[in-house]
């Protein structure tokens, strides 16, 4: 070997030859323990190699024989951050920066100690001095954005990801921490482009290539996910996080089955990995493997106490099994309850209720849609009989219908400021509080839904209305309920959308007697008449009754019969203490149970179920069956 050693063994270490050029150094310190450059090199090696400990002891050594070369400590601090030494890792970028003025990384290695330690304040006071000294660099701005991020300004912290890409338009990791801070933000257009844009840079990275799934299921582009799932697979074949994209890409499709075996192996390739596990036992949930789910989702939660994914789907599969007390602890820790404290940050909101209650005042809050809030508001009579005063602000669609009801004292407009009460209760949290009290146990566990009443005039106009369409029985029939999963936000769940297929729904009512209406909200244009075509019989459209809920309260009240999937009419149904043939789309909601042809909260209601296949033949079949002239009727 003619050259010097140490710039051969360089060349070997620049190549990728570690080993190689590992032993070259290691030769040199046998010859010269102090050799600056070898003990540097050496360290870095280690550092690269996963080895910080070693590192660190090499680069300090480096260091001392150089107390003056700012790049021997920077480079030291980058392996104390790796052990977690963040005071030593400070210390050192300090004086790497005090004998480097002029080199911006140095600062920005001390904003990064700030941050990690905590003092994220410190950290962006660091990096604006930094930005207003070296206004081009590009990772300064970046690191900015993290730390305006990491302080809850997440608007900011767009532009400041922005301006660092700007700057290096081949920053793949700024581009990546904007596409989940525009998530964060519910723009999920933005985002899923921002990835886009990342991946025609970096077309094999698949932590991008998951980001891009995960968003892509978020907008309900289900299709699209699952060709970009496959795709991580083949380039990483042993990646957990991928099978768990693709399992739910494949799943929101309805091929549930194919769904759990994905998720199977994800969760066999890291059994400890939470994600994998909350999969898992959710798409046991799904696919009628309720009890077997559990073990994985308790896992999930001794690994993360505070993972709320798991404390949700531990919640939603206890209630789905009839373990109301249990499942509603796990409800407590909604999405919509944190999206509401976010939203009121003013507004203390109770995390439980005394004992004694008499004499108080609480105002309820309401984070949830029409149909959730008509079935939470069931326990409005057992908080009532405890001698408290409600105060609500519902929805303003149902305002006029509840001002009726006995169980509320004050009725809060949209325009209105909340009032001063004892506890601000989220009006979901009602089931979680009373359920754990004592006298609970004397209760039942499913309470009736709260009692509601037409008012005359709406009787009278309706009944008019239905003797002009024809003779009775009067059937009302909805096929499709909830948010469609393209329009949906991160925030939702896409088991809220339900559909059954016209021309299956049709075959199953080609017999039933009576004069059929159509109840759907904003039916498709020609939905109507399609349907009425497969019917071979008028479909007599009443769909914007849904619009005048006194109007559909009353209407609900005359129907001889309601079929349909479970949404707001199904609640008002309940209300004016009629039943209905619920159509339950697989999986199915936990108010419906995980399995049986009754729901306790809905009783005497007849469940008709989609098999985890999607096959709603069955379930169809026996409808028919029960709307048969000889049938009982499934009206109260």
């Amino acid at each position: 070997m003619n050259q010097n050693p140490i710039h051969y063994a360089l060349q070997l270490h620049q190549a990728g030859r570690l080993d190689d050029a590992q032993y070259i150094y290691d030769q040199i310190l046998a010859s010269n323990p102090r050799h600056p450059d070898a003990l540097h090199l050496r360290g870095l090696i280690a550092l690269q190699s996963g080895d910080a400990n070693t590192a660190a002891e090499y680069l300090r050594k480096a260091a001392q024989t150089q107390p003056k070369n700012g790049l021997f400590r920077a480079d030291l601090a980058s392996a104390l951050m790796a052990i977690g030494d963040l005071d030593g890792a400070e210390s050192a970028f300090r004086r790497a920066a005090h004998l480097a003025p002029d080199q911006p990384q140095f600062n920005v290695g001390i904003a990064n100690c700030l941050a990690l330690r905590g003092k994220p304040a410190e950290a962006e006071k660091q990096l604006r001095a930094v930005t207003q000294r070296h206004p081009r660099y590009a990772l300064a701005w970046f690191n900015l954005a993290n730390t305006a991020r990491d302080q809850g300004r997440a608007r900011e912290a767009v532009e400041l990801y922005r301006q660092a890409i700007a700057l290096d338009p081949g920053q793949i990791e700024a581009r990546n921490n904007l596409g989940a801070t525009l998530l964060a933000l519910a723009k999920m257009g933005d985002a899923e482009e921002t990835y886009r844009e990342a991946l025609h840079i970096s077309p094999d990275d698949t932590r991008l290539l998951c980001n891009l799934a995960s968003v892509l299921i978020d907008r309900g582009k289900f299709v699209e996910a699952e060709t970009v799932g496959r795709r991580v697979i083949t380039l990483a074949p042993k990646m957990a996080n991928a099978y768990a994209f693709l399992g739910a890409a494949i799943g929101h499709q309805g091929r549930l089955l194919e769904a759990l075996e994905v998720h199977r192996t994800a969760a066999a390739l890291e059994p400890d990995n939470t994600r994998t596990l909350v999969a898992l036992g959710s798409a046991l949930y799904e696919t009628g493997h309720a009890e077997e789910g559990i073990p994985l989702l308790q896992h999930a939660l001794e690994l993360a106490p505070d993972l709320w994914q798991a404390r949700i789907s531990l919640g939603t599969v206890n209630l789905a099994l009839g373990n109301f007390v249990e499942g509603w602890k796990g409800y407590y820790h909604r999405m919509g309850r944190a999206t509401f404290s976010k939203q009121h940050p003013g507004v203390p909101i109770a995390s439980s209720l005394p004992a004694m209650l008499a004499g108080k005042h609480i105002c309820l809050l309401n984070e949830q849609g029409l149909g959730d809030q008509l079935f939470l508001l069931r326990w409005l009579p057992a908080l009532k009989a405890q001698g408290v005063t409600i105060s609500y602000r519902p929805d303003p669609k149902l305002e006029t219908i509840l001002r009726r009801s006995t169980s509320l004292d004050h009725w809060i407009t949209t325009t209105d400021a909340l009032p001063e009460a004892d506890f601000h209760v989220m009006l979901g949290d009602l089931p979680f509080f009373l359920s754990g009290r004592a006298e609970s146990k004397t209760q039942q566990p499913c309470p009736a839904s709260l009692p509601l009443t037409s008012l005359a005039e709406n009787l009278r106009a309706m009944r008019e209305q239905l003797s002009k369409l024809g003779p009775p029985p009067y059937i009302g029939i909805t096929w499709r309920g909830g948010t469609p999963p393209e329009e949906q936000s991160s925030a939702m769940s896409w088991m809220l959308f339900k559909e059954v297929p016209m021309a299956q729904l049709a075959s199953a009512l080609l017999k039933v007697e009576g004069t059929l209406i159509a109840l759907q909200r904003k039916p498709g244009a020609g939905e109507i008449d399609q349907l009425s075509k497969l019917l071979q019989r008028p479909l007599h459209d009443l769909s914007g009754t849904n619009e005048h809920l006194e109007n559909m309260l009353a209407l609900l009240t005359l129907l001889d019969d309601y079929i349909g999937v479970s949404n707001t009419n199904v609640h008002l149904r309940a209300a004016v203490g009629r039943t209905a043939r619920v159509l339950v789309p697989c999986p199915a909601e936990w108010r419906w149970m995980a399995s049986g042809e009754e729901s306790p909260w809905f009783p005497r209601s007849a469940v008709y179920r989609q098999k985890n296949d999607g096959d709603w033949t069955m379930a169809l079949q026996r409808l028919a069956a029960d709307l048969m002239p000889a049938a009982q009727p499934a009206t109260g």
